[in-house]
């Protein structure tokens, strides 16, 4: 089990209010270093945090953190459009996503740019196990300073290079994935040769 995991450290800022559970502390907030996930299954995914004043947090929603002082601030069950499947879970930062430029679609439909930060990737559960309901969660810094974790389907990535062609209009002609094959469950059609060699020869069996 995991359920914790380093990330590369950025600057941000989390409400005062968060801390105090004060309402009068909403406009104010605090500097801090994000260095570290927690995944929770069935929750938001949390962050761990150092103030600039050397108090370190953990379990920091993605929803209280900011990049900078929000002017459109969103719901947080808008931010982050899945619970987390598992305590375990692997971060990687794609060196080929790295700083690209996105539209995502939240929740209600409407569309936000953001730029990816990293990847979240959870394994060894019942959903993550299944082809048809896997997922993974790109955290992304939205224009307005809040993070984003969102799946594949909600995400859609701009590269002026690369990405030069529209998608097509009917989006429902993509379907999931339901199997992930395995070239090992052909086996007993083919079998290695019975001797010591290190380069040895691959045949099919004699009885099919």
């Amino acid at each position: 089990m995991k359920l914790n995991s380093n990330i590369p450290s950025f600057k941000a800022m989390v409400k005062k209010s968060y801390f105090t559970k004060d309402e009068k502390d909403n406009n104010e907030y605090y500097n801090v270093y994000v260095f570290g996930i927690q995944s929770c299954g069935g929750k938001i995914l949390t962050f761990h945090i150092m103030t600039d004043s050397g108090m370190l947090r953990s379990r920091v929603p993605i929803s209280e953190i900011y990049t900078k002082i929000p002017t459109n601030d969103i719901p947080f069950n808008y931010k982050q459009l899945w619970d987390c499947f598992s305590e375990n879970v692997s971060v990687i930062e794609y060196d080929f996503l790295a700083f690209h430029r996105a539209e995502v679609v939240l929740r209600d439909g409407t569309k936000v740019w953001a730029t990816y930060i990293l990847t979240v990737d959870w394994y060894d559960n019942p959903y993550s196990d299944e082809p048809s309901d896997y997922k993974c969660g790109h955290i992304l810094e939205s224009d307005d300073g809040y993070l984003l974790c969102m799946p594949n389907n909600r995400i859609f990535w701009k590269d002026s290079n690369w990405v030069t062609k529209n998608l097509p209009d009917d989006l429902k002609q993509f379907k999931v994935d339901t199997e992930l094959i395995t070239v090992e469950n052909q086996s007993d059609r083919w079998v290695s040769e019975d001797t010591n060699s290190y380069y040895y020869d691959i045949h099919k069996a004699n009885n099919i």
